[in-house]
């Protein structure tokens, strides 16, 4: 891992390539687009931080909450906690650019055990690539100095109120270990089995969809604060999302790739070979190695059309996969220009959807991008999910079921 410290003392981890596809497959038993990506910025963070922070200050260090207790976390709320030693600091990613504050959702501060010493805000880049951990605070000056939104249970802390030297954070911590840096917190109420279980079944509703801010704080904070109840709230959630999505799943006509693990293709499918030249400099026919996609992934390519009538709003949809000792398919996915054009159009998306029609994953092309790729997702026999192609709300959709 590579790790620097840029002026003023902020922290960058490189994020390599393995951690990432690690940390989006372990995110894939989120019930939500919208948890699983929170989980994977999470994991990146809690994994870049812990075996940094291993190497170089607290040996010792380790996570707050171990499996299976993280998961449930991570399905509700954004933050992970790492104990160093006496002292527990709460990582709190965010992909905004603007750095102009802190964040930090309630739970982490007023759940009597969940409060941290220390909360870190990080910055994750879109790509995954690294994150940046910019400034601290203390628990004590987060209760004194934030300002509280009822809206959202949030505690928004101005930039002018962050130390952004995180060489003092280390100082801090190892000279005034044993200062007190929490302020007082009011203890919960308490909450019955009966009053938990209907709550849950509450909760678990799909229509529900901002979980924490369904009922009151106290009442939530007592129900995450319980590990069981926490842990059957995700269980059921889940349950339910899978339930609905159910009756839906093959209502599209669908490229069936299980046909491809046996050589049968549909026509509009090519060998690679056909859209690109074998001594071509395009990188159509290497999928990047630490992919895992080599020369025995079966790859296939389409030619997709945009409706615009000249060529470079043309572009070639490629796809790679792999059956895994465990069933499991690996799937890669690229976006390129056709062969007489050196670039993509500039802001074309290329979308992963669930086979509800949810953003899983998507990427955009930049000025003068020779491809795009999703990253590597994983599918199980039967499952279903969509690929989608947009450039300026043009959008073509292609459906698949493994």
């Amino acid at each position: 891992m590579t790790s620097t410290f840029t002026e003023p003392q902020e922290l960058l981890l490189e994020i390599s390539p393995s951690l990432q596809t690690s940390c989006w497959q372990e995110s894939q038993i989120y019930a939500t687009p919208s948890s699983r990506w929170r989980a994977y910025m999470n994991q990146i963070c809690l994994h870049g931080f812990l075996n940094w922070v291993k190497a170089e200050y607290v040996p010792e260090a380790s996570i707050w909450h171990s499996s299976p207790g993280i998961p449930a976390f991570w399905e509700f709320v954004n933050g992970t906690a790492i104990l160093l030693k006496e002292k527990r600091v709460v990582l709190i990613p965010s992909e905004a650019i603007d750095d102009s504050e802190l964040e930090v959702p309630q739970e982490w501060v007023d759940i009597p055990s969940w409060a941290a010493d220390y909360y870190l805000a990080v910055q994750v880049t879109p790509d995954g690539e690294w994150v940046r951990i910019w400034s601290y605070i203390s628990h004590r000056e987060l209760k004194s100095l934030a300002d509280y939104d009822q809206v959202d249970r949030t505690y928004c802390i101005d930039v002018r109120h962050l130390i952004k030297d995180l060489n003092a954070f280390w100082m801090t911590y190892q000279f005034c270990g044993t200062e007190e840096m929490k302020a007082a917190i009011a203890p919960l109420p308490k909450l019955s089995n009966v009053q938990a279980e209907n709550i849950v079944q509450r909760l678990s509703n799909s229509s529900v969809t901002f979980l924490r801010l369904a009922v009151p704080f106290t009442t939530w904070g007592v129900l995450l604060e319980n590990e069981q109840w926490r842990q059957r709230l995700h269980q059921e959630r889940l349950r339910y999302l899978r339930q609905q999505a159910a009756p839906t799943q093959f209502s599209q006509v669908r490229v069936d790739l299980s046909r491809w693990l046996e050589q049968i293709y549909d026509a509009s499918w090519q060998a690679i070979e056909t859209f690109f030249e074998p001594n071509s400099s395009s990188l159509a026919f290497n999928f990047r190695t630490y992919s895992g996609l080599n020369t025995i992934a079966i790859k296939r390519a389409k030619l997709i059309d945009l409706g615009i009538e000249i060529e470079t709003q043309k572009v070639i949809l490629l796809v790679a996969l792999i059956l895994e000792a465990n069933q499991q398919v690996r799937i890669r996915v690229q976006l390129h220009p056709v062969c007489n054009q050196l670039y993509l159009p500039p802001n074309i998306k290329l979308i992963l959807l669930s086979d509800r029609g949810e953003i899983l994953q998507q990427v955009q092309a930049r000025i003068q991008d020779i491809y795009v790729q999703l990253k590597l997702f994983y599918g199980e026999v039967e499952e279903c999910f969509s690929i989608q192609i947009d450039l300026n709300n043009y959008q073509i959709t292609e459906n698949f079921i493994i």
